[in-house]
């Protein structure tokens, strides 16, 4: 019984709590805070995650903006390649000013160190991002 108890804190502590990403450097404009979730949370190593992404960005979503899902060590040096969609949906690519969705699915890497960061951004290049977010795990 003891230690069932003294894992549920752990599991808690777990919990990505996603926070916004800085301005890169030659951005022109704002970077917006993506509210993310995941499922499971935290990732399991090897295994598909569940993202959810919504915001509202400042420019509109073209053709050419992609959503990204990095996992990085603290480093930021990438742990496996990252997944990139299109950041238009099926119902289009939304305007500037109104409510962006979009639900992906992820590999989680095969290995995960015991704290890594997971980001999330919605982008025209690196320099152009519209939405970040990103947790320590």
């Amino acid at each position: 019984m003891l230690s069932m108890v003294n894992a549920i804190p752990h599991q808690l502590l777990k919990r990505a709590p996603f926070v916004p990403c800085p301005t890169p450097k030659g951005s022109t404009h704002p970077v917006s805070f993506l509210q993310v979730s995941i499922s499971p949370d935290p990732p399991v190593a090897g295994q598909s995650d569940i993202v959810v992404v919504s915001g509202t960005f400042s420019e509109d979503v073209t053709p050419k903006t992609n959503l990204a899902v990095v996992f990085t060590d603290l480093s930021q040096q990438p742990i496996a390649p990252p997944t990139v969609v299109s950041a238009c949906t099926k119902t289009g690519c939304p305007k500037a000013g109104t409510k962006y969705n979009q639900t992906v699915t992820v590999k989680a890497p095969e290995s995960l160190p015991a704290t890594y960061i997971m980001a999330i951004g919605v982008g025209n290049s690196l320099t152009d991002v519209l939405g970040c977010a990103y947790a320590i795990l």
